[in-house]
Formats: structure tokens, C-alpha cells, sequence
């Protein structure tokens, strides 16, 4: 049910298996964001071995990926297991025309609804936090897409409710970026709360 209510998916651990099923032009593959042409010369996904979230701008077009590795399974004695697909732990499609991180916030567009009923909104670090807020019955949780929340996120927010919950993660760049929040308390008509996780 949460796999089809956030619409997540899976990127195989294949060089060009979305490109093979695709079969578009190389600009195409590259300006969408799903691949690149590599130094062969050759079609190759951008996302590899990844679990896959759409991200929606706030009517529910969809504008971008977000790809997150799985860890690697543990064993008891041993630890980590070898091998895994290298790279950043998150992934997100190119910023282009219409996609920009710094005006997106992930699932604007399903808790867009609550946000207005309720008057607030939960900002969270990522995109299984905010899933696990809307399976924990507040289904009014967005998150930033791997940049700090900004400027023109508060003006979007403000278009939907006036009281800002950060639920970010109780580590040291959590509680930063909570703190830097504040500032921005002063510049907008709204109510900045931080969640004590």
C-alpha cells in the first residue's frame, strides 16, 4: 500500500536496463534526467541499484527522481557486506527548466490538503521520514530534496499554511539546520516550531 500510495519504484543494478526499455535519443535520456551518453559512446542510467521516489511538483506532475542505496546486508560476525554500488546515499535528478530544488518540496503534493485543514505543516529531512509521518497519521509532511529548506520554500508554504514543524534528525546537522531556521521566523508572517525528536 505505501509502495502504491508514494508511487516508489526500483532501479536495477544494470548499466542501461531504463535506457534499453526506453529507446530514446541520447538528448532526450540526458535532458530528463534518466541517463547519460558514458566514453563508449553508449547509453547509461543515471540511477543504479537504487530505490526509486518520484518527486511531484504541487498539482502532481511529476518534475524528478530521488534515488536512495539500500544499505548493505549485515551479517553477525562479520559485518558490512562486501561490494554495493558506489556513490552519494541520495540521488536526485539534474536541476533544469523544471525542476529546482530550492522551489520543491516531496510530497507537496499529497499533503497539500492536510496543510490547509490543519493550518501546518511537518518539514522533515527526508523522504522515508516524511512516509513514516503520513503512516503515523499526519499526513501533512513534505521534505526538502537534498538542499537546506530556503527562501522560496517558505514562500511556497506559505500558500498553504502559516505554522512550520521541522522534524529533523536529532544529530549535529539536524539541530543546525534547525537553528538556522529561526532566522527566517523574522522575515515571514508564520510560527517556526522545531520537534524535540
Amino acid at each position: 500500500d505505501v509502495v502504491r500510495k508514494f508511487q516508489i519504484g526500483w532501479a536495477p543494478d544494470d548499466w542501461d536496463a531504463l535506457a534499453k526499455a526506453l529507446k530514446v535519443p541520447d538528448g532526450v535520456l540526458s535532458d530528463a534526467g534518466l541517463g547519460f551518453v558514458n566514453r563508449r559512446g553508449r547509453q547509461q542510467d543515471a540511477f543504479r541499484a537504487r530505490v526509486i521516489f518520484p518527486i511531484f511538483d504541487p498539482s502532481g506532475r511529476p518534475i524528478a527522481l530521488g534515488g536512495r542505496i539500500l544499505p548493505p546486508a549485515e551479517t553477525a560476525a562479520r559485518g558490512p557486506a562486501p561490494g554495493g554500488v558506489p556513490g552519494p546515499k541520495y540521488k536526485n535528478s539534474p536541476e533544469g527548466p523544471i525542476y529546482s530544488k530550492r522551489r520543491t518540496l516531496y510530497a507537496l503534493n499529497w499533503a497539500k490538503h492536510d496543510i490547509v485543514a490543519t493550518g501546518e505543516v511537518i518539514v522533515c529531512e527526508g523522504y522515508t521520514d516524511v512516509i513514516a509521518c503520513f503512516q503515523a497519521g499526519m499526513p501533512r509532511a513534505v521534505a526538502t530534496c537534498g538542499t537546506a529548506l530556503a527562501e522560496e520554500h517558505f514562500r511556497l508554504l506559505g500558500n498553504f499554511g502559516s505554522r512550520i514543524v521541522l522534524a529533523y534528525d536529532a544529530d549535529a546537522a539536524g539541530l543546525a539546520g534547525a537553528g538556522r531556521v529561526y532566522e527566517w521566523e523574522r522575515h515571514h508572517e508564520g510560527d517556526v516550531a522545531v520537534a524535540n525528536l
